[in-house]
Order: structure tokens, then C-alpha cells, then sequence
């Protein structure tokens, strides 16, 4: 009972202060310096959306999820009519600079970035800013002293929040749920968020039903973020403690490995498995009735929610924004799977 009333003074601190969120490789920050949310009253107005010329510098397209986001925004780009310059790091913070630099040599009104890492944002936040452009950030965050007016990103709290309730509704009061925390790397922000709102849902429903938890954490694996590591750690969770009987996963990757793991255990229809990311491979597991769960963390709607905030911003129609805006998380199961078709990647 003490390790669960600490892991609630934890969650606590962790909903004030985190909601990164990212493809799992990177973590996300705080708010905006300089301008950071509600600012941008000095900026020019653009007169149409024909004349807007929007700057998109992504970290890297190596993934499934920075791939679909990448097409996302030049999908919209089209569909609402403005011009989009797009320029690609490939995993180099050093590109990245150069690639801000190249878009505001050709003249962008605004630039929106994924951030390859946070605390190099800063030195990009600052010449954009001297360029006299606002800068949006999508997916990742940057260091608190970046000068952005507002960071768009998933929840990964609340992702893993609602894969927990969802979890703690499949098992009548008195079930004790033994959990395998299948995980990607130590120390990796994201992967912490996710889990720890798993947590928490799973214990504030648990506590709203039965006035009690009744849950356990018996085993952690490291996965690497990869199916090939997923399936790795599964086996050995398996073995360590084979009374597992839920195996949270803190992307589809991993879970995928997972479904294999059980398995060739010979335990697939003993142990629910659920995960975060709403990939199109993860729904289909879902309606084969391999897996079980994910938090929708999808590139599409991220996209499809950032962009109209940016043009309305450019256009001047609204400037009074947070310096952090969420997409709305939920979970996707085989109760609601046709609602999340449009949304996987």
C-alpha cells in the first residue's frame, strides 16, 4: 500500500509538470519563452490564406509516425491553400539550423518545428525570432527558454491514463491484476509519461469502483522502442514472473512483440496486452483479437489539429493562444475500432 500511495504523490507531480509527448525517441518541454502563448500581436498579418507561406522543419522522416506526419502537412497544405517550403534534418540537430536558416532565406511568414532536441531549439528560436517570424512547435517540445508561441502535442499522460481505465473496466472487483511494464529506455521522458498515466487511470478507476486498488507491478522489461526488442523483454517478464496477466507496452512497437512472445509461450488468451501509438498494424491486431488496447497517438490528427490554429494566428483572426495545446486522448479497443481507422498511421 505505501509503494502505491507513493506512486500517486508521483502522478501528482507529473500531471502539473509533464505532457511531453513524442514518437518515443525524444522528449518534449514546458512552455514558451518570449512570446510563449497569447503573444504575437507584433507579427504582420497575412491578408489570405493564398498568401501564407508556412515553413515545416521536421526532425527526421525514419518512422511510421514522423513519415505520416510529413505527409500530413503537405495533405493539408493543399486542402486549406497556402504555400508549405519543408525541409528534413534527418536526425541532425546541426541540419536542423541550417534548415531554419534556409527557410527564412526564402522568405517564410512562419515556420512550424519538430524539434530535434530540446535544449538546441533555444539558438533556433532565437535567430527565427530576430527574423521577426513566430515559431510553432509540433510534436516535441524545446527548453523553456525557447522563444515559440506554442507548443502542439499528444498527451502521452492522458494516453496512458485511458488505456488504464480501460484496463481496470476488463476485470470484475477482486481480480488482482499482476502488470509486465514493458518499456522503452531509461530515462526517456515519453516512456515515464505513459506509463505513469497508466497508473493513474488504472488506480482511479479501480478506486472510484471498489474504494481500493488492487494491482501490482511485478515485472519491467526495456524494449528499445522495437518489435524485436518487445518480443526480447516479453520473454524474459514470462519467465521472471510468469503470473503476469496484463502487459502494458509503452508503444505498438513493442507490443507487437509482445503478442509474439505470449504466444510461443503457449499463453495468448491469458494476458491482456495493451500499448499507445493507434498504428494502423496495432487495429489490426485489435480486430484479429490479439491485442486488446491502445492510446490514440496519431501524426494525423496532430497535424490536422495544429495547422488551422497557425493560419488562424497568421491571418490574425486569433492570437490569444496557450502556450501548450493538447489533442484530445482516448483509447481505441474492439468496442470502438471503426473510430480509429482515419486516425491510424
Amino acid at each position: 500500500m505505501k509503494a502505491k500511495l507513493a506512486i500517486l504523490a508521483l502522478l501528482t507531480v507529473l500531471v502539473l509538470g509533464l505532457t511531453a509527448c513524442d514518437d518515443g525517441t525524444t522528449g518534449g518541454g514546458g512552455g514558451g519563452g518570449g512570446a510563449g502563448g497569447g503573444g504575437g500581436g507584433h507579427f504582420a498579418v497575412i491578408d489570405s490564406v493564398e498568401n501564407l507561406h508556412v515553413g515545416f522543419s521536421i526532425k527526421n522522416a525514419h518512422n511510421p509516425y514522423l513519415i505520416a506526419m510529413y505527409a500530413t502537412m503537405q495533405e493539408v497544405a493543399s486542402e486549406m491553400g497556402f504555400q508549405l517550403s519543408t525541409r528534413n534534418a534527418g536526425g541532425d540537430m546541426v541540419q536542423q539550423h541550417a534548415d531554419v536558416e534556409s527557410l527564412i532565406a526564402v522568405g517564410v511568414d512562419v515556420i512550424v518545428m519538430d524539434p530535434q532536441d530540446p535544449l538546441a531549439a533555444i539558438a533556433k528560436g532565437e535567430i527565427i525570432a530576430a527574423a521577426g517570424i513566430p515559431l510553432f512547435l509540433i510534436n516535441a517540445g524545446a527548453d523553456p527558454a525557447t522563444i515559440f508561441e506554442t507548443l502542439i502535442q499528444s498527451n502521452n499522460v492522458g494516453l496512458g491514463n485511458a488505456v488504464g481505465e480501460w484496463v481496470a473496466d476488463q476485470f470484475p472487483s477482486g481480480t488482482t491484476l499482476n502488470i509486465g511494464m514493458l518499456s522503452g529506455n531509461p530515462g526517456n521522458p515519453v516512456g515515464f509519461a505513459r506509463r505513469n498515466g497508466f497508473l493513474q487511470g488504472l488506480s482511479e478507476r479501480q478506486l472510484g469502483r471498489d474504494n481500493a486498488t488492487n494491482f501490482n507491478v511485478v515485472t519491467q522489461g526495456w524494449g528499445a522502442w522495437s518489435v524485436e526488442g518487445g518480443l526480447t523483454a516479453t520473454e524474459d517478464m514470462l519467465v521472471a514472473r510468469p503470473d503476469i496477466n496484463v502487459i502494458f507496452a509503452e508503444n505498438d512497437a513493442k507490443a507487437m512483440g509482445a503478442i509474439t512472445a505470449v504466444e510461443n509461450a503457449g499463453r495468448a488468451g491469458e494476458i491482456i496486452i495493451v500499448g499507445v501509438d493507434g498504428m494502423r498494424t496495432a487495429l489490426e491486431e485489435i480486430q484479429a483479437g490479439r491485442y486488446h488496447a491502445t492510446g490514440v497517438n496519431s501524426p494525423i490528427e496532430l497535424v490536422r489539429l495544429a495547422m488551422p490554429i497557425v493560419v488562424d494566428f497568421m491571418l490574425g483572426v486569433d492570437r490569444n493562444i496557450p502556450a501548450l495545446i493538447n489533442t484530445v486522448p482516448g483509447a481505441i479497443h474492439a468496442g470502438n475500432l471503426a473510430d480509429g481507422w482515419d486516425r491510424a498511421f
